[in-house]
């Protein structure tokens, strides 16, 4: 150093601005630490080095608010809406420069504000970009909001309306997937293929091997005049048809449910109930000490009085002490060889048990033959005054239909009934009395017939019994407006 005080000022000098020239921290490190950064108010705006959570880097922190970013473009997709943002920010201001991403926000209102629960989607570049957000067919709103990488979130974007497109035939219509937009096999799991749907179920559709012709169709509802319960209906394609053909099951209660399964043809003509008139099928499962199995099957449902019918039917015991019952009837049509003023000629085959029973009864007579072990009876008649039409007497509840009821006497001691009654509770219970016939108009002994109702399907038996006590007992179905007595008849005797 220079003995003379000027000349070491001077070379001091020289030190200093060689030293404030210098490179600085060329060979500074940081020992398990972080340098921290300050803005000019002394707001800490960053962390370089080691970071708190043990990492090393570097982190921005209590940013400045980033700016606005434009109003998207929102444009509909299938159960979706397409969100567009073209990278620009409200009144021309740029990119901060620690920006993170803009957040897609979806609400169910022009005035909602964008929260965690109403995040749909990021774009991570400040350049811009588009995103599909799945939502369900209504109108929807869509806001935008820029955050930083200090996590600091900017105000949003005016909201922009959007309704997400159904499935149309814009979308998918006839020959629009081709070979060359779907490859072999790319669908998988419930897939199609060779134009057949494998392991899929359908539910609350309609489904149908043509839209006309012969042809059958599963249904859930199906048109009227049928019953509306889940069906198959079967179509002919004839001319002539009315209604189709069904299959169906259902289960109905009368305080124990049980199942009943019902068979029809197709129709070619309507009944006076407006109810197809039909050649039937039912089935009804057994339930021990309840009721028995049942079967009927039937050549006509709604028109017999006019033009005869077939019934066939069986019946199980409910219980081990009980008998089965088998039943043949076959009637003819009111005008037929035989009949007296519309009382059709008819024949009846009874097995029940060990007993075995044919009747046969027309205007020339009425004859029955019963067979049981070691017994053989043979009963029958030619003529007997015949009685007036009387009135039947009505239990409470029960009043005329269209056609009072009532009841006589043939020359051929057979009983008819004609008319009808409404019923002003429609639940049939088991032995309910309905009326009453007149004395000189009763049976000697119980007779059990089947009687018309409201419903097609429902089975409704009546116990004509010898105090003229008319009881109804619900075999398929318990459900019942009004109860017909035209073509009902029995033995006198």
């Amino acid at each position: 150093m220079p003995a003379d005080l000027g000349a070491r000022i001077t070379q001091i000098e020289r030190m200093l601005r060689a030293v404030i020239r210098s490179p600085r921290l060329t060979n500074a490190s940081i020992e398990g630490g972080a340098v921290q950064v300050y803005d000019e108010h002394g707001s800490l705006r960053a962390l370089v080095g080691q970071q708190p959570d043990g990492t090393s880097g570097v982190t921005v922190v209590n940013g400045p608010p980033p700016p606005t970013p434009a109003p998207p473009t929102v444009a509909p997709a299938l159960a979706a809406l397409t969100v567009t943002w073209d990278g620009a920010f409200a009144d021309g201001a740029a990119a901060p420069l620690d920006f993170a991403r803009v957040e897609v926000h979806v609400g169910p209102d022009a005035g909602f504000e964008p929260s965690q629960g109403t995040l749909r989607d990021t774009i991570e570049t400040a350049q811009g970009g588009s995103v599909t957000v799945p939502l369900p067919y209504t109108a929807w709103w869509v806001k935008l909001r820029t955050r930083t990488l200090a996590g600091v979130a900017g105000p949003a974007s005016s909201a922009v309306e959007g309704t997400p497109r159904q499935a149309a035939a814009a979308d998918i219509q006839a020959g629009a997937v081709t070979a060359e937009s779907l490859a072999a096999d790319a669908i998988t799991g419930k897939h199609i293929v060779g134009g057949h749907i494998d392991g899929a179920i359908v539910t609350g559709s309609t489904v149908r091997t043509g839209a006309d012709g012969n042809r059958v169709v599963v249904t859930p509802t199906p048109p009227a005049p049928l019953e509306q319960i889940p069906s198959v209906l079967l179509h002919s394609a004839s001319g002539l048809e009315k209604a189709p053909g069904a299959l169906r099951a259902n289960t109905k209660s009368d305080g124990t449910a049980f199942p009943t399964v019902e068979l029809t043809a197709p129709a070619v003509q309507i009944d006076r109930w407006n109810l197809p008139d039909t050649s039937a099928l039912h089935l009804r499962s057994p339930q021990l000490h309840e009721r028995g199995g049942h079967f009927s099957l039937t050549a006509s449902t709604g028109l017999r009085q006019k033009q005869g019918n077939v019934t066939v039917r069986g019946e199980s015991g409910r219980g081990p002490t009980d008998t089965a019952l088998f039943r043949i009837e076959v009637e003819d049509g009111p005008d037929a060889p035989g009949n007296d003023n519309g009382l059709p000629a008819r024949t009846f085959v009874e097995a029940s048990g060990a007993q075995f029973t044919v009747r046969s009864a027309s205007t020339a007579g009425d004859t029955t033959v019963t067979m049981s072990p070691g017994v053989l009876a043979v009963e029958g008649w030619v003529t007997r005054p015949a009685t007036d039409w009387r009135l039947i007497d009505l239990a409470s509840g029960i009043t005329p239909g269209s056609e009072a009821p009532e009841v006589r006497v043939t020359a051929t001691g057979t009983i008819e009934m004609t008319g009808y009654v409404n019923m002003s509770d429609s639940t049939v219970r088991s032995g309910q009395q309905i009326g009453t016939l007149p004395q000189g108009y009763r049976p000697k002994t119980t007779k059990r017939l089947i009687v018309a109702s409201t419903a097609n399907g429902t089975i409704i038996r009546m116990d004509v019994n010898p105090d003229g006590a008319l009881r109804l007992y619900p075999i398929i179905g318990n459900r019942a407006t009004w109860i017909g007595f035209d073509s009902v008849t029995c033995r006198a005797n």
